[in-house]
């Protein structure tokens, strides 16, 4: 029986790049199709219907993680019936949870319902469908986790390509081309979110035949083991919501559903750039765990390193990138009236840097289960940035969101995150902050005044809208090989192609 898999690094990095690609495109024909086939509001309500299920994700408790995590931990072939005693205990632990809060979740919905009547008709029954079926959905996780504990994240990404994006997309397309609205939506959102578990379990039936999620396998010891670092995951899920899902409801609920639109659809795009980030820093996380536990923090200090500079690297460059086509390409993609001005675009620029910077360190923490004080910091920036977006978006209205939740960052995680990584991987400060001088400020002395000559100048905006942006980029890699090529090789060699 063979689990390793050569480079499985690549394979994962192809897999997921073309997992983000697919999830890319897909706006750029979805969105006209939403604002041409729906309403704006049936949109807004359709975008607050997203927000409300992704709160449904804290259910998870973190169990998957710390799932994955302990499969990471002792990769063999020989050790399939503690992969069946992790996955099973997790597994039934999860169904435990999940069915109590499914419970729960609709008697408040029908209480909320009938007590206070907020929702409209439209929302009714499509967030009744997305909220049982992502419930439903959540213990089948398990298997997604457990290949991805095995370091076959390119298996688990298949499955998500194969099994969720491309029936979905291609089911939200026909069903709003013929007329369907937002019931359908929820009900091709649920299934495609329960496919890739199932295609997920078939990849791990092939590989390990004696894999088997079954009551036998439950083991009361483990399952009680697993609470502890759980609810710590659970407590940073349930703060990180309140960073990432929160704002789109707070538009909608101060200024109505109407608002949210012009603030989701430029926010897909940083979005959709930060995931893509991210998936360097989640892909090394079996590694990241292998390291942290035989202790070898040089090759977490480099591994650090090189994600970092990635990180930083392809941020920058789709941050250029917008500053300079940003409106031209937002006001093509989805009209004028969603396109709310540059002070807007560039706040959430800042943001997807700090995003992108984020993702290492975070990483970091949870593969090495150094995520305790973490958790504490990311509840204190979740009340924040609750509390300051419903205040700035009264007073500043969209851009107050943003605001809101920046500041939040600034004053917690923003300085938290990496004080913490560096001091679980021991690395000096010092010897880090001389690290980013030479690797990354360096370029920046360049590049930047280059950029703002050019912008100055307007020297690109005689050409055609593509030319100026392969001109651009390749004036930003040329200027890149030259002052960092070596680094980018072993980034290349380390994250990339290993």
């Amino acid at each position: 029986m063979k689990l390793s898999t050569h480079k499985p690094t690549f394979k994962a990095n192809v897999t997921s790049l073309i997992e983000r690609c697919i999830t890319g495109l897909a706006p750029i024909i979805l969105v006209p199709l939403y604002i041409k086939y729906l309403t704006i509001e049936e949109y807004g309500i359709w975008l607050m219907i997203l927000s409300i299920t992704s709160f449904l994700y804290l259910t998870n408790f973190g169990i998957a993680q710390v799932v994955m995590n302990a499969i990471a931990k002792d990769i063999s072939a020989d050790r399939v019936d503690y992969y069946n005693k992790v996955a099973s205990s997790g597994f039934f632990l999860l169904l435990k949870i999940t069915s109590i809060v499914l419970v729960i979740v609709m008697l408040l919905y029908l209480l909320i319902d009938s007590v206070f009547s907020i929702m409209s008709e439209s929302m009714r029954i499509p967030l009744a469908i997305t909220m049982i079926t992502t419930l439903i959905t959540f213990p089948f996780l398990v298997y997604r986790n457990v290949l991805r504990g095995l370091n076959l994240i390119h298996l688990e990404q298949i499955s998500l390509i194969i099994f969720g994006n491309l029936i979905r997309y291609i089911g939200i397309i026909f069903s709003l081309l013929s007329g369907f609205k937002l019931v359908a939506l929820a009900l091709i959102f649920s299934i495609t979110s329960f496919l890739p578990s199932i295609g997920a379990g078939i990849f791990l039936k092939k590989l390990i035949p004696k894999f088997s999620i079954s009551r036998q396998y439950i083991d009361l010891e483990y399952t009680k083991s697993m609470i502890k670092p759980s609810s710590h995951f659970f407590i940073l899920m349930v703060s990180s919501s309140f960073l990432f899902g929160i704002n789109t409801l707070v538009i909608g609920s101060v200024m109505g559903p109407s608002f949210v639109p012009p603030y989701a659809i430029p926010m897909q795009i940083i979005i959709l750039i930060m995931s893509t980030i991210g998936l360097a820093s989640t892909n090394k996380m079996p590694k990241i765990t292998g390291l942290y536990k035989a202790k070898e923090f040089y090759k977490l200090k480099v591994l650090y390193n090189d994600l970092i500079f990635f990180s930083f690297l392809i941020a920058f460059i789709a941050i250029i990138n917008l500053i300079f086509f940003g409106e031209t390409i937002i006001i093509i993609w989805a009209g004028p009236s969603i396109f709310y001005g540059n002070d807007l675009l560039y706040l959430m620029l800042v943001f997807l840097l700090a995003s992108a910077l984020r993702w290492p360190s975070d990483s970091f923490l949870y593969a090495s289960e150094n995520h305790i004080e973490y958790t504490y910091v990311t509840i204190v920036e979740g009340i924040l940035n609750v509390s300051l977006t419903i205040i700035l978006t009264y007073l500043y209205g969209v851009k107050g969101t943003i605001i809101g939740t920046l500041i939040a960052y600034s004053l917690t995680n923003g300085w938290f995150l990496f004080y913490k990584t560096l001091q679980v991987i021991d690395y000096h400060f010092l010897d880090f902050f001389k690290w980013f001088l030479k690797e990354i400020a360096s370029f920046l002395i360049l590049i930047i005044p280059l950029m703002y000559f050019l912008s100055y100048t307007q020297l690109l905006a005689s050409y055609p809208l593509y030319l100026q942006i392969i001109l651009l980029n390749i004036v930003m890699l040329v200027i890149l090989g030259l002052v960092s090529k070596k680094n980018i090789v072993k980034v290349y060699n380390n994250i990339i192609n290993n």
